[in-house]
Protein backbone atom coordinates (compact mmCIF):
# COMPACT_ATOMS: atom_id res chain seq x y z
CA UNK A 1 0.00 0.00 0.00
CA UNK A 2 1.46 3.26 -1.30
CA UNK A 3 1.60 5.97 1.95
CA UNK A 4 0.46 9.27 0.37
CA UNK A 5 2.78 12.10 0.43
CA UNK A 6 1.26 15.53 2.28
CA UNK A 7 3.14 18.62 1.96
CA UNK A 8 4.26 19.98 5.39
CA UNK A 9 2.91 23.63 5.55
CA UNK A 10 5.61 25.89 7.67
CA UNK A 11 3.63 28.91 8.82
CA UNK A 12 7.39 30.12 8.92
CA UNK A 13 8.44 29.55 5.60
CA UNK A 14 4.74 31.21 4.76
CA UNK A 15 5.53 34.60 6.58
CA UNK A 16 9.18 34.75 4.93
CA UNK A 17 8.13 34.35 1.50
CA UNK A 18 5.13 36.93 2.12
CA UNK A 19 8.06 39.07 3.83
CA UNK A 20 10.08 38.54 0.83
CA UNK A 21 7.43 39.21 -1.84
CA UNK A 22 5.76 42.45 -0.12
CA UNK A 23 9.90 43.85 -0.59
CA UNK A 24 9.97 43.23 -3.99
CA UNK A 25 6.80 45.00 -4.56
CA UNK A 26 7.76 47.74 -2.26
CA UNK A 27 11.14 47.96 -4.59
CA UNK A 28 9.47 47.86 -7.74
CA UNK A 29 6.98 50.43 -6.77
CA UNK A 30 10.42 52.97 -6.30
CA UNK A 31 11.72 51.31 -9.54
CA UNK A 32 8.75 52.35 -11.28
CA UNK A 33 8.62 56.08 -10.64
CA UNK A 34 12.65 56.57 -11.23
CA UNK A 35 12.08 55.03 -14.26
CA UNK A 36 8.39 56.20 -15.86
CA UNK A 37 7.59 59.21 -14.17
CA UNK A 38 8.18 61.32 -16.59
CA UNK A 39 5.33 59.66 -18.29
CA UNK A 40 3.04 61.39 -16.27
CA UNK A 41 4.24 65.09 -17.46
CA UNK A 42 3.86 63.81 -21.01
CA UNK A 43 0.59 62.97 -20.63
CA UNK A 44 -0.54 66.09 -18.21
CA UNK A 45 1.29 67.95 -21.38
CA UNK A 46 -0.18 66.15 -23.83
CA UNK A 47 -3.88 66.34 -22.52
CA UNK A 48 -3.30 70.67 -22.12
CA UNK A 49 -2.51 70.63 -25.78
CA UNK A 50 -5.72 68.56 -26.98
CA UNK A 51 -8.01 70.38 -24.92
CA UNK A 52 -6.25 73.76 -26.48
CA UNK A 53 -7.15 71.89 -30.19
CA UNK A 54 -10.29 71.09 -29.15
CA UNK A 55 -11.34 73.89 -27.85
CA UNK A 56 -9.93 76.26 -31.07
CA UNK A 57 -11.93 74.28 -33.38
CA UNK A 58 -14.82 73.66 -31.45
CA UNK A 59 -16.34 77.22 -32.42
CA UNK A 60 -15.07 76.79 -36.26
CA UNK A 61 -16.70 73.60 -36.72
CA UNK A 62 -20.32 73.30 -37.30
CA UNK A 63 -22.41 71.70 -34.03
CA UNK A 64 -24.65 69.04 -34.82
CA UNK A 65 -27.66 69.72 -33.42
CA UNK A 66 -28.90 67.94 -29.83
CA UNK A 67 -31.85 66.33 -29.32
CA UNK A 68 -34.83 69.20 -27.78
CA UNK A 69 -36.59 68.43 -25.11
CA UNK A 70 -40.37 67.31 -25.50
CA UNK A 71 -43.57 68.86 -23.41
CA UNK A 72 -45.54 65.93 -24.61
CA UNK A 73 -47.50 64.40 -22.03
CA UNK A 74 -49.99 61.53 -21.56
CA UNK A 75 -52.04 62.88 -19.11
CA UNK A 76 -54.75 63.07 -18.67
CA UNK A 77 -55.57 59.60 -19.13
CA UNK A 78 -59.50 58.68 -19.73
CA UNK A 79 -61.57 56.51 -18.00
CA UNK A 80 -62.63 53.90 -20.66
CA UNK A 81 -64.73 50.44 -20.05
CA UNK A 82 -61.49 48.73 -21.42
CA UNK A 83 -59.13 50.48 -19.59
CA UNK A 84 -56.34 52.73 -21.51
CA UNK A 85 -55.98 50.57 -23.93
CA UNK A 86 -56.01 52.54 -27.61
CA UNK A 87 -56.74 55.66 -26.33
CA UNK A 88 -53.19 56.97 -26.92
CA UNK A 89 -54.04 56.77 -30.68
CA UNK A 90 -56.42 58.36 -30.65
CA UNK A 91 -54.49 61.63 -30.09
CA UNK A 92 -53.31 63.20 -33.28
CA UNK A 93 -49.36 63.34 -32.05
CA UNK A 94 -49.16 59.57 -31.03
CA UNK A 95 -51.06 58.02 -33.88
CA UNK A 96 -49.34 54.76 -35.47
CA UNK A 97 -49.07 56.03 -39.28
CA UNK A 98 -46.34 58.53 -37.96
CA UNK A 99 -42.73 57.23 -38.10
CA UNK A 100 -41.12 60.27 -38.02
CA UNK A 101 -38.39 61.17 -35.74
CA UNK A 102 -38.78 63.15 -32.29
CA UNK A 103 -35.95 64.35 -33.99
CA UNK A 104 -36.83 67.50 -35.63
CA UNK A 105 -33.36 68.47 -37.33
CA UNK A 106 -31.06 66.26 -39.39
CA UNK A 107 -27.44 66.98 -38.07
CA UNK A 108 -25.00 68.56 -40.08
CA UNK A 109 -22.58 65.84 -39.55
CA UNK A 110 -21.75 63.23 -36.75
CA UNK A 111 -19.88 64.53 -33.64
CA UNK A 112 -16.11 64.54 -33.31
CA UNK A 113 -14.37 62.85 -30.87
CA UNK A 114 -13.00 66.10 -29.87
CA UNK A 115 -15.64 67.76 -29.25
CA UNK A 116 -16.59 65.24 -26.67
CA UNK A 117 -15.01 66.04 -23.23
CA UNK A 118 -14.49 62.67 -21.72
CA UNK A 119 -13.42 61.23 -25.05
CA UNK A 120 -9.59 60.69 -23.41
CA UNK A 121 -10.86 60.85 -19.73
CA UNK A 122 -11.01 62.72 -17.03
CA UNK A 123 -8.36 65.34 -15.76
Amino acid sequence: MAKEYNPKYDPNTEAFQMRAQWKKVDICRKLWFERWSWLLEERRKTLEESDAIRGEYASVLPQAVKRLETTRSLKPVPVTSTGTIGWLSSRPDCQLEIYTSWLTKIPIRLPDAWENMEYVGTK
